[in-house]
């Protein structure tokens, strides 16, 4: 389908506003007409073409000079040289999809929050400290922390495998796993119900204080994470 639409003509070397011309492209030709006449009549492939960001450089008959038309994006798509510029590829791609952004204006996602993958990593260390010192803290009393047990698994042993799985979910959320978040969640919560039983088995030692402290703070920090989520991150 031919394009007509008007113009200015400038020469190469010249300065000032131009000669208005009216353009017509057609089936691979440029033909550009003045006031005075034929400006010229060209196939496309017989003249040297280069696509500016505003309009045309033009190299033709051993004359060079700048097109600007009103409408150079039908003018290019009619000549087969829009893609020669990445703006006026935009364009055109604009022109056929009016409705959406153009390609460079697309809107950007917002990058991943990697909060949450660092407070489970931080709930997960704290619990795995915990464990460590439970098992290493002199017990006197009638209340041993240490060799308390759920079956055959020492009650420090199973937070420290908690922990050390918190930190793992800590790492797969942060490089976008969605299933890690609730597996996070369910180990946590399984920390949670160990750390009821181990109470319950009766009043530790003040040595067991901080001890229980850390896996109690581990538990606080990865619920508050993993069931409150956070703002723009990955939920």
């Amino acid at each position: 389908m031919a394009v007509e639409t008007s113009g200015i003509v400038v020469m190469k070397g010249e300065t000032g506003p131009g000669v208005h011309v009216t353009v017509i492209a057609d089936s691979g030709r440029l033909r550009i007409e003045s006031s005075t006449g034929v400006v010229g009549d060209w196939s496309v492939h017989d003249i040297g073409l280069h696509v500016l960001d505003e309009g045309f450089a033009i190299r033709a008959e051993g004359e060079e000079f700048l097109l600007k038309t009103d409408d150079d994006v039908g003018l290019a798509e009619e000549l087969g040289v829009a893609a020669a510029s990445p703006r006026m590829a935009r364009k055109l791609a604009a022109r056929h999809n009016p409705e959406g952004p153009l390609p460079d204006e697309a809107p950007v996602p917002a990058p991943k929050s990697s909060l949450s993958a660092i407070g489970v990593a931080i709930a997960g260390a704290l619990v795995m400290l915990g464990a460590i010192l439970i098992n290493t803290s002199p017990f006197t009393g009638e209340f041993d922390a240490g060799s308390q047990a759920v079956g055959r698994v020492p009650f420090w042993l199973a937070f420290l495998l908690g922990g050390m799985l918190m930190v793992g979910m800590a790492y797969l959320i942060s490089i976008g796993r969605r299933w890690a978040r609730p597996v996070a969640l369910l180990v946590t919560a399984l920390v949670v119900l160990f750390f009821g039983l181990l109470v319950n088995r009766g009043v530790p030692e003040v040595a067991a204080l901080t001890a229980y402290g850390f896996v109690a703070g581990g538990m606080v920090i990865g619920i508050a994470v993993l069931v409150g989520g956070e703002p723009g991150g990955d939920d």
